[in-house]
């Protein structure tokens, strides 16, 4: 494999870049560049450096992820079977970009962290790191173990001193050995991550290329059925199906076309799509039932007390109930989903039309919203007044003046959305909410007047862009006029 092959290879999630949203791409560069540059100008000591070297390490590690991901891609079972060489071509790849993030990390690194860290300390964990983020690109449980394992690693702080105390001797008085024997042990396990077109290997691919048609139908504005977004786990889709089976079945029975809450309740069901409260519901129910059946799992095989055990889980479980409270609050873009069924409602008889129209649909986001809001609230507000940070509050409240904005823009002007037009305003969400924390946990800002403050002026600003509803054109169908 020359080096033209290889640049083609590693290089076509490049050349393969989206080129009609090019200012997507400057955004997230600056949101990269500027806070590295900012923090190696303006902050002092040690820190000036680890700040920089942290975020163009992570920057780096998304990059790699992004080639690995585009290496499954071309791993083609069919190519791999009968294509001579082409096992052995993404193999190569994969070597030569994991040695490069490994070396372009451990040099980041090592400029950041090299008064703290040994340069072999760096190397190996480099190696580490980028052989995780390739695997992780085929095998997306490992992100799912990480999320939840992790956090028990302060809860087996104990169990662990004594093995984790011997590897530290072991790997002081055996550094370059080990590091040796770690290197040539990571390095083997990357060929395997590229498939021989075997039976496994199939599977794997054909759940990637599903999950990138899920995409490109959203994007399409074509919606996915249950069957389709759990298709293998039939056993996970049928309790949403049953629900949201049944809820159309009690809109359709109690229809009733001069009341405007049941024609929206049916318009709901194409509307919100695979938004809808019933899947958001069961979604939320599963999550909080796994979250309770790991602390009970913990608790029941661990000497840890319960305390202690919700003090250092008190900020990642609000982190996770506020990503409940987001999807809603922020979900309008999958009005472009069912766009194409939207002027089919318009039809329905007692459908309000025009300005009426507008605010039907605006206080139908806006209602799954609060409501989620208040749910998230009702499960935090315990939690922080059991650990203290009561700043643990700012993430459901902030949730108010997004949904205000989300639900208030004009519909029919929206534009298809794409990946960064979906994150930015959950990136802003959790930016603010971060700094009303900040403000009252660091900063020494009380809460209750700040957050009276927030919500007030919140409730002023959603009230005038409420009004603004009526001088909008219809909302349905969406992005008709974009």
């Amino acid at each position: 494999m020359n080096t033209a092959q290889l640049s083609q290879t590693l290089l076509a999630a490049w050349r393969q870049r989206n080129r009609d949203a090019p200012w997507e791409r400057w955004l997230l560069s600056a949101v990269i560049v500027v806070p590295a540059v900012s923090a190696a100008i303006w902050v002092e000591g040690p820190l000036g450096r680890i700040l920089p070297a942290v975020i163009v390490v992570l920057a780096m590690l998304i990059a790699w992820m992004v080639v690995a991901s585009n290496l499954q891609l071309q791993n083609d079972p069919a190519a791999a079977r009968f294509v001579p060489g082409h096992v052995r071509a993404l193999q190569h790849a994969a070597w030569v970009g994991w040695a490069l993030c490994t070396v372009l990390v451990a040099g980041v690194l090592w400029i950041g962290l090299s008064p703290f860290l040994r340069w072999q300390t760096l190397l190996l964990g480099s190696a580490a790191a980028a052989s995780f983020a390739l695997w992780a690109s085929r095998a997306w449980w490992l992100w799912l173990m990480l999320c939840i394992y992790s956090p028990l690693l302060g809860v087996f702080r104990q169990q662990l001193e004594g093995p984790l105390a011997a590897v530290y001797g072991l790997w002081v008085a055996h550094t370059d050995g080990l590091l040796v024997l770690g290197l040539l042990a990571l390095a083997a396990v990357v060929p395997a991550v590229i498939g021989h077109g075997d039976a496994r290997h199939r599977r794997a691919y054909a759940r990637q290329r599903r999950m990138q048609e899920l995409q490109r139908m959203i994007q399409e504005g074509r919606q996915a059925t249950p069957a389709q977004t759990f298709e293998g786990l039939e056993r996970f889709s049928r309790p949403f199906d049953v629900v949201i089976g049944a809820w159309r079945r009690h809109v359709v029975v109690t229809a009733d076309n001069r009341r405007l809450d049941s024609l929206m309740a049916r318009a709901d069901v194409v509307l919100s799509g695979n938004q809808h409260w019933t899947y958001q519901l069961l979604t939320a129910a599963a999550v909080l039932l796994l979250l309770t059946l790991s602390l009970a799992a913990v608790l029941a095989f661990t000497a840890a007390a319960p305390a202690d055990l919700l003090k250092g889980g008190a900020f990642g479980i609000t982190i996770g109930l506020a990503s409940m409270a987001a999807n809603p609050t922020l979900s309008r873009p999958v009005l472009w989903q069912t766009r194409r069924e939207q002027a089919l409602l318009r039809l329905l008889p007692g459908m309000p039309q025009g300005a009426a129209l507008n605010r039907a649909v605006a206080w139908l986001g806006l209602r799954h919203a609060l409501l989620a809001m208040l749910g998230v609230t009702v499960l935090v507000l315990p939690l922080a007044a059991f650990t203290g940070p009561w700043g643990l509050l700012w993430l459901p409240l902030m949730a108010v003046p997004w949904a205000l904005w989300s639900t208030t823009r004009p519909v029919a002007a929206m534009r298809m959305p794409t990946a960064m037009s979906t994150m930015l305003p959950i990136f802003g969400y959790y930016a603010t909410a971060l700094a009303g924390y900040a403000a009252t946990e660091r900063g020494g800002v009380p809460m209750l007047p700040l957050a009276g403050a927030v919500l007030l002026l919140s409730g002023l600003w959603g009230r005038a862009r409420w009004r603004q509803l009526d001088g909008q054109p219809a909302a349905l169908p969406a992005g008709r006029l974009s």
